[in-house]
C-alpha cells in the first residue's frame, strides 16, 4: 500500500504541476495577445494621425495663400486617441502675424481631414470673408469665368483704394489677374516696393473661387525676395500630382445652373488641368498673386487694366522694430 501511495502523490503532484503549467501557459498567451493586440491598435492610431499629418504638410506646398507653418505636433489624449496640431502664421512683407492653428483629432477608428479653424465666412454686403474661429481677414481670389453678378452672394472687389486710408500699416492683398500671365511678365507688372508672397494657378471651372477655402486654394509660395525658380515650379508640379495621386484633392463642389440643374466640379480637375498644361516655369501661367507690402506702396496699381480683382486680406501696424523686405 506503501508504493500504491507514493504514486498517488506523485501523480497527485504531477496533475498539479500539469495545471500550473497550463494556467502559466494560459495567462502567458493572454498577455502576450494583449499586448501583441494593444500594440497593433497603437500602431493604428499612429497611422491614423500620421494620415493628417501627411496630408496637412502636403496640402501647405500646394494651397494656403500666405499661410505658413512654424510647428506642428502630436497631442495623444489616450493610447488610442489624439490630436494633430499645427502653429501658423504669415508673413506680410516681412512683419509674421499670428494665423489659425491646425487641430484635428484621431483614434483607432477615423481621422479627421477637416481644417475646420480656417472655414471662411462671409460679411452682409459679400465684400469681406473671415475666418470663423479668430476671425482673421481673408483674401480671396475670384474666378474671371463665372457670373458673380447673378449667381452669387459674393461682390467682386477692388480694394485698392482703401489703402489710402491705412498709412502707416503693412498689408496682404489677392490681386485676380484679368487673364492668366506666365511668371516673367508678371515681373514687369508688379511694382519693386511691393512683395510677391504667393502665385495663385486660378481654375479651368467656371465656378465660383472666392468661396473656396484656403486649403481649396492652389498655388505655390515664392522664396522671400518673392521670386521662383525652375525648381520651385518643379516641386510644386511633383507634390500637386502627389497630392491628387493620393486623393487629398478630392473636394467636390456643387452649383446649380441657370436651368436649376445641379453641377458638380472636383479640385483634383483643377490640378491634373493645370499639370497637364504647365509643364515648366518659363511657359506657365497663374491667374493671380498674394502681394505684401506698405499700404502706401499699392497705390500704383491704381486703375490697372489688367487686375481683374483686388481684395484685402490681413493687415498689421508697423512698429519701429519691424524690419520690412521691401
Amino acid at each position: 500500500m506503501k508504493t500504491l501511495t507514493d504514486f498517488e502523490r506523485i501523480a497527485k503532484k504531477s496533475k498539479q504541476r500539469s495545471r500550473l503549467k497550463t494556467v502559466v501557459i494560459s495567462v502567458s498567451i493572454a498577455i502576450l495577445s494583449f499586448g501583441l493586440i494593444s500594440k497593433g491598435l497603437t500602431e493604428l492610431t499612429s497611422r491614423n494621425g500620421n494620415h493628417i499629418k501627411d496630408r496637412y504638410l502636403l496640402l501647405s506646398e500646394i494651397a494656403y495663400p500666405n499661410i505658413s507653418y512654424s510647428s506642428w505636433y502630436f497631442n495623444p489624449t489616450s493610447n488610442y486617441t489624439g490630436q494633430f496640431h499645427s502653429d501658423r502664421f504669415k508673413s506680410i512683407d516681412g512683419i509674421d502675424v499670428p494665423y489659425e492653428q491646425m487641430e484635428a483629432f484621431y483614434s483607432i477608428r477615423k481621422f479627421d481631414l477637416t481644417d475646420s479653424s480656417t472655414w471662411i465666412t462671409w460679411s452682409e454686403d459679400g465684400k469681406s470673408a473671415y475666418t470663423r474661429s479668430n476671425y482673421y481677414k481673408s483674401p480671396m481670389f475670384y474666378n474671371i469665368a463665372f457670373d458673380y453678378d447673378t449667381d452669387s452672394h459674393v461682390t467682386v472687389t477692388n480694394d485698392i483704394s482703401l489703402t489710402e486710408q491705412m498709412t502707416g500699416q503693412a498689408l496682404e492683398m489677392a490681386v485676380t489677374f484679368d487673364k492668366p500671365y506666365t511668371y516673367q511678365e508678371i515681373q514687369k507688372m508688379i511694382p519693386d516696393d511691393l512683395l510677391i508672397n504667393w502665385y495663385w494657378i486660378g481654375s479651368y471651372s467656371d465656378f465660383d473661387t472666392a468661396s473656396r477655402n484656403p486649403d481649396a486654394q492652389l498655388g505655390l509660395s515664392a522664396d522671400p525676395e518673392g521670386k521662383l525658380g525652375d525648381y520651385d515650379f518643379d516641386l510644386f508640379r511633383t507634390n500637386l500630382k502627389k497630392a491628387n495621386d493620393n486623393g487629398y484633392l478630392d473636394m467636390t463642389e456643387t452649383a446649380v445652373d441657370a436651368n436649376d440643374k445641379e453641377r458638380t466640379y472636383q479640385l483634383s480637375d483643377d490640378a491634373q488641368a493645370y499639370l497637364d498644361e504647365n509643364k515648366d516655369l518659363e511657359t506657365a501661367q497663374f491667374s493671380g498673386v498674394i502681394l505684401t507690402g506698405r499700404a502706401e506702396n499699392f497705390k500704383e496699381l491704381k486703375d490697372k487694366k489688367w487686375i481683374f480683382a483686388a481684395n484685402i486680406g490681413q493687415s498689421v501696424q508697423i512698429q519701429p522694430y519691424h524690419h520690412l523686405t521691401k
